[in-house]
């Protein structure tokens, strides 16, 4: 409960510029001990979104699947409970948020990687399922990603990108230059140039309390997109 609270003041409360722009950065791409400890937040604030996501996945024995920007991926607990025979791989821009999945134990088959947020490192075809949460903020080249996502998915593989909904987002007091904010017509523009099908939109309300202490409802969208 402390570790949640601690996140809802750094996503309510107004900072100084100097200190709005560090926690940017440290959304972006975590560093350090702050980092780490970032880290931990972000996992309980994001939780429902990752286990709607994985939910979404539709996980199967044997599948091959990508995360990417997967923090410090606590959430293997979750996905072992509904599968335990899947090849799991994770990339992350953030040295700190890979060791930090690297040192988390795990009965799943796990590999991870650190990469440069754009060119996925792995071959054509690879992987049955893919996913992503709140990452999309910070994709330097949309396109180019999306189409790396399209390259490494396996005909028929699942893609489930999941973020906040751009009309909340754009009230977070921290929300600034570093932030890219996308609504679904967006997404259809940007996929257009893949062979990425949107197939299923879920729109989703978590209870959150602002700066006044105050529940309000942070809405978010799942999208998943099939290869065709």
């Amino acid at each position: 409960m402390h570790m949640l609270k601690e996140w809802f003041k750094l996503l309510f409360y107004r900072k100084p510029k100097t200190e709005k722009l560090s926690l940017e950065q440290q959304l972006s791409n975590p560093k350090g001990v702050e980092g780490i400890k970032l880290g931990h937040t972000m996992y309980a604030s994001n939780l429902g979104m990752i286990t709607s996501s994985i939910d979404l996945l539709n996980l199967n024995d044997h599948d091959v699947v990508l995360e990417l920007g997967h923090g410090n991926c606590h959430h293997l607990n979750y996905i072992e409970e509904k599968v335990q025979q899947i090849d799991f791989h994770g990339l992350e821009i953030s040295d700190v948020m890979h060791k930090e999945a690297k040192q988390f134990q795990s009965e799943l088959k796990t590999t991870f990687k650190l990469y440069d947020g754009t060119i996925i490192p792995y071959k054509d075809l690879y992987f049955d399922k893919l996913m992503t949460v709140n990452t999309i903020y910070f994709w330097e080249d949309p396109s180019k990603l999306l189409q790396e996502i399209d390259r490494v998915l396996k005909v028929k593989g699942v893609f489930v990108l999941t973020f906040v909904a751009k009309d909340f987002m754009k009230k977070l007091p921290f929300v600034g230059d570093r932030f890219a904010l996308y609504d679904i017509s967006n997404i259809e523009r940007l996929i257009e140039r893949t062979n990425l099908q949107i197939t299923k939109i879920e729109e989703k309300v978590e209870r959150v309390k602002n700066k006044l202490n105050v529940l309000v409802d942070r809405e978010y969208l799942l999208i998943e997109m099939i290869k065709n």
